[in-house]
């Protein structure tokens, strides 16, 4: 016992650290950015300074299309699966065929095909329905069960960022119509939210794609049809969580001098060990906080043995603080 609560307190103490690190740090980049901006801003006054984010494990923990699953437990289910409950899908008509289909095709679909026909999948099984009805329908899901997982530290860059006149954008690799629901509930407006689309007639989702696909290299091409869109914009920042679908926007961020030879900054969040070629583009960060996590009475613990800790964070990049929360809502 004694032991166990050494621990436990370590615990305890790295995560104190660790949320610390991550207040710090957003701190130090926000600061980085808006003095960039006010440089640009004083060099060319009518700069439209913009950021760009990915949004699953970027500003969300997990994933919005799939859900999140921590040592074997759904913490959340995704858009995906919510969509086909609501009756939006034509494809799949109840919620256990589109389980086997993420279980077992989908994971297969990708290994075998490719994420470039299987991402896209996710959003073309809902053709015929309604986009603006699927869209409001997602973004109430988000709002009530989703906002909880967001990144804190990541909202509050946004924010901050929005304040000091920078415009954030949304690329990610999930469908456009899940990507825009939770994009507002992030405070980022429809029309700056990109996701993977699919042409739309007479209001209805269709199976043709529109291209480019906000994924890997065709994130940079919607990167640059962004930019292009506006005179004067500049992208000062790009934040992501995946070298392989991120990495290419944000290198081309991080990479491209701005007025006065000034570089954007690019935010690397949970990213894991540093590929070739990627040495030293990049700011790395691993963001933890998000209300699901740590919330109000987080600290109100009961451990029931020596080996909970170790249990309860397997399978997760945030062993620690997943740890304590679910022994906190263990009922």
């Amino acid at each position: 016992m004694k032991i166990f609560k050494k621990s436990f307190t370590l615990a305890l103490l790295f995560l104190g650290f660790s949320l610390f690190a991550e207040e710090n740090f957003v701190k130090n980049i926000v600061g980085e950015i808006i003095a960039n901006v006010e440089k640009i801003k004083s060099h060319s006054p009518n700069a439209v300074p913009m950021a760009f984010w990915d949004f699953d494990g970027t500003i969300i923990c997990g994933d919005i299309s799939l859900g999140y699953t921590v040592n074997g437990k759904k913490e959340y289910v995704g858009m995906f699966l919510k969509g086909v409950e609501g009756g939006f899908s034509s494809v799949f008509k109840d919620i256990a065929s589109a389980e086997r289909y993420l279980e077992k095709d989908y994971p297969y679909l990708e290994e075998t095909v490719g994420k470039f026909l299987a991402w896209p999948s996710l959003g073309q099984v809902f053709f015929g329905a309604d986009a603006l009805k699927l869209e409001s329908y997602c973004r109430d899901y988000a709002k009530a069960n989703l906002e909880k997982w967001y990144f804190l530290s990541s909202l509050k860059i946004m924010r901050a960022l929005e304040k000091a006149g920078v415009e954030n954008y949304i690329v990610s690799g999930s469908p456009d119509v899940f990507v825009k629901a939770a994009g507002i509930v992030a405070g980022v407006p429809r029309e700056r939210c990109v996701g993977i689309r699919q042409r739309i007639a007479g209001g209805r989702l269709t199976t043709q794609l529109e291209y480019p696909l906000s994924m890997n290299e065709g994130k940079v091409e919607c990167v640059r049809e962004i930019l292009n869109s506006r005179s004067g914009s500049v992208a000062v920042a790009g934040f992501g969580n995946s070298y392989w679908t991120d990495g290419p926007f944000m290198r081309y961020i991080a990479v491209n001098p701005l007025p006065l030879g000034i570089k954007g900054v690019s935010v690397m969040i949970n990213g894991g060990k540093v590929p070739e070629g990627y040495e030293g583009l990049f700011r790395l960060v691993n963001f933890e906080k998000t209300n699901a996590l740590l919330g109000p009475a987080s600290f109100s613990i009961s451990c029931d043995s020596k080996n909970a800790l170790k249990r309860c964070g397997e399978d997760t990049v945030f062993p620690i603080p997943c740890a304590i929360w679910r022994q906190f809502h263990r009922f």
